[in-house]
C-alpha cells in the first residue's frame, strides 16, 4: 500500500512525500499511529495527534488532513494531508 502525505499553506503544497508499506489494503491496518509517525518523520515533523475521525476518514474515504490544532506543537503550514493511493490490480495488462 503506498501512501502520499503532502503539507499545504493557501491550498499549495509545499512539501510532500510518498511511502510504500508493506500492507496490502488499508483494511490489515491495525494501528495507524506508526503509519502516521513514518510519514510525519519523512516530512520533518512531530507526529500529529490521530483521532477517530482521522481513522474514520482513512477508512471510509482513503484520505483525512491534518489541522494546526491537531499538533502539539507549531507548525508553519495550513494542513497535512494523507492519502491512501488504490492498489493496482496486478492481473489487469
Amino acid at each position: 500500500m503506498r501512501i502520499w502525505a503532502a503539507k499545504r499553506t493557501v491550498n499549495k503544497i509545499i512539501g510532500d512525500v510518498v511511502i510504500s508499506f508493506d500492507i496490502r489494503t488499508k483494511a490489515e491496518v491495525d494501528d495507524w499511529n506508526p503509519i502516521i509517525g513514518e510519514l510525519a518523520e519523512a516530512l520533518d515533523l512531530a507526529r500529529p495527534v490521530l483521532l477517530k475521525k482521522h481513522i474514520r476518514d482513512l477508512d471510509q474515504f482513503s484520505h483525512t488532513a491534518f489541522l494546526p490544532s491537531d499538533f502539539m506543537e507549531p507548525i508553519d503550514f495550513d494542513k497535512l494531508t494523507v492519502e491512501i493511493f488504490p492498489e493496482k490490480d496486478e492481473k489487469k495488462n
